[in-house]
C-alpha cells in the first residue's frame, strides 16, 4: 500500500514478538577526510542491506572553512530525521489500512554557529519542527492518531527527543 510492503512489516512484527533481539539492527560505517582543496571534506560509503553501498559526501559552507561543494553534516541530520517521521507515519497508515494520496514533509530550525565557532555556549539548535502535509480520504481524527502513534515509534523522533550516551574515542596512528 503506497509503497510500503505490509505484509514484509507484519512479518517482521510477528518475528520480533518471539525473538525481540531480531529486530535488532547493527549499524557500523566509515568515513574519511578529504584534503584536497575545493571538494567535499568528508566522505562514506553507507551500506545497504543488499551489500551494495550509497556515497555520501558532506562540507562546510565557504564562511565555516569548506567549499559548500556538498550538503552540510547538519543538513544530513535534519533530512534523516525528517525521512525517519515521514516513513514511519507512511508506514503506520499502511498498516492500518489507511491510503495516502500524497505525503510531504517539511523540516524547519535555526542553526546557531557561535558555539561551534568557539564564540558562545548557546546551544546550536533550540528546537525543530517537522511538518507533514497529508492527502488522503481518511477522517482527521485516524489521520491525527496515525501522527500521535508516529511521534511514539519514530526512531528519528526517539533520537532527538531523548538524551543518548555518546561515546566519542580517539585511535592514534603513528605513520613514521
Amino acid at each position: 500500500m503506497h509503497n510500503v510492503n505490509v505484509e514484509a512489516v507484519e512479518q517482521t512484527v510477528s518475528m520480533g514478538e518471539k525473538d525481540a533481539a531480531s529486530l535488532v539492527q547493527k549499524v557500523d560505517f566509515n568515513g574519511e577526510w578529504q584534503t584536497a582543496d575545493g571538494g567535499p571534506q568528508f566522505s562514506t560509503e553507507i551500506p545497504l542491506p543488499d551489500g551494495s553501498s550509497v556515497p555520501f559526501e558532506s562540507d562546510f559552507p565557504a564562511h565555516m572553512g569548506g567549499s559548500g561543494s556538498a550538503p552540510n553534516p547538519l543538513a544530513y541530520c535534519f533530512w534523516g530525521g525528517i525521512a525517519c517521521f515521514a516513513m514511519t507515519y507512511a508506514q503506520e497508515a499502511a498498516m492500518r489500512g489507511v491510503e495516502l494520496k500524497a505525503l510531504r514533509a517539511r523540516v524547519e530550525t535555526e542553526v546557531d554557529m557561535s558555539r561551534a565557532l568557539g564564540v558562545s555556549e548557546r546551544p546550536p539548535v533550540e528546537g525543530i519542527d517537522w511538518h507533514l502535509e497529508v492527502e488522503s480520504d481518511a477522517p482527521p481524527e485516524v489521520l491525527e492518531q496515525i501522527k500521535a502513534d508516529s511521534d511514539e515509534r519514530c526512531p528519528g523522533a526517539y533520537c532527538i527527543s531523548n538524551p543518548i550516551e555518546l561515546r566519542t574515542h580517539l585511535e592514534l596512528v603513528n605513520r613514521s
